[in-house]
């Protein structure tokens, strides 16, 4: 503060610091201005603005209605509150302080995580600036509704695709969720139906390709389910997934005349120094007529030796 401010600030509250263990504030009452000397003041205390040194806390006596001069350079404007006692400033700066050290404390645990979630995206080849969508556009060929990739020009099937599709509507330049009925024709997520032509550009996530995804998708909703919950008791996220082994879509893809399935999936997760493995056992009988028989049991195991498992069927008895 100058020495216009402080005849402006003159028997108003100021902060001072007259050490390194707190801030204080009180009433600027005097005004010393010396030749070609730094102004000084005279404060009349009245609290704790600020603590510094928390460890200095017990020390501090209460200096309500002590005098000190100070040096101009160590005196401010004061707009904030003021308490009734010294000791009530104390308590006041004293939360302030746990305030800020809580909010210090949140921002290096977010800071941690971003630096482990980071680390095992670089870790598992994912970038942050990689286009997470395959592009596709619509083609006809051989009588028959084709999605051609547009940079590998790889081809596969409309009629059948099991892939959450979304289309490009260059009108509003946006992207809608799109459920293919039948051959042009599609459905939108609010249930108005569109007719597609050959070049319409489709895109979909490349989620929907991972190993995981698709054993995600051959799942039944309370197997789902009970792989969910294994991951909330351990502590982990999708985020956290390091490996999948799925041997299941391997069978299915190989599969001719097939009506019978089973064997081992391994899921490993990983996060910060922990980790879990999953073994997803499973077995699928198809049948022509009735009902399928699908059985999924998780055998979650830590590297802390905690094991958790569980087991879903859609039948009891029959096989």
């Amino acid at each position: 503060m100058n020495r216009k401010e402080a005849l402006q600030w003159q028997g108003k509250t100021v902060i001072f610091q007259n050490d390194s263990t707190c801030s204080y504030y009180g009433v600027l009452e005097e005004i010393h201005t010396p030749q070609n000397k730094i102004w000084t003041g005279t404060i009349l205390v009245q609290g704790v603005h600020e603590i510094f040194d928390v460890d200095a806390i017990f020390s501090l006596k209460d200096r309500g209605g002590e005098r000190f001069t100070i040096s101009g350079n160590n005196i401010h404007p004061f707009d904030g509150k003021t308490s009734r006692s010294f000791r009530g400033s104390v308590l006041r700066a004293l939360t302030n302080l746990e305030n800020v050290t809580s909010a210090n404390i949140q921002h290096l645990k977010e800071q941690k995580k971003h630096l482990q979630d980071s680390r095992l995206r670089f870790k598992n080849g994912h970038r942050q600036s990689e286009d997470p969508y395959l592009y596709f556009t619509l083609g006809y060929e051989e009588e028959e509704i084709v999605l051609i990739e547009n940079s590998q020009k790889e081809r596969m099937m409309l009629d059948g695709c099991p892939f959450d599709l979304e289309w490009y509507y260059a009108k509003h330049d946006e992207w809608l969720m799109v459920l293919h009925e039948r051959e042009w024709k599609f459905k939108l997520k609010n249930g108005k139906k569109v007719r597609l032509e050959q070049g319409a550009a489709v895109r979909i996530h490349k989620e929907q390709f991972e190993p995981f995804q698709i054993l995600l998708n051959e799942l039944e909703t309370p197997a789902k389910e009970s792989l969910a919950s294994i991951l909330r008791d351990f502590g982990y996220k999708r985020k956290h997934l390091v490996k999948c082994h799925n041997t299941l879509l391997r069978q299915l893809l190989h599969a001719q005349e097939e009506q019978k399935f089973t064997g081992v999936n391994f899921l490993i997760f990983e996060k910060e120094a922990s980790s879990i493995i999953i073994q997803h056992r499973y077995e699928r009988i198809l049948h022509h007529i009735g009902e399928d028989y699908v059985y999924d049991r998780f055998e979650c195991t830590s590297d802390q030796n905690e094991r958790q498992v569980l087991t879903y069927t859609n039948m009891q008895t029959l096989k």
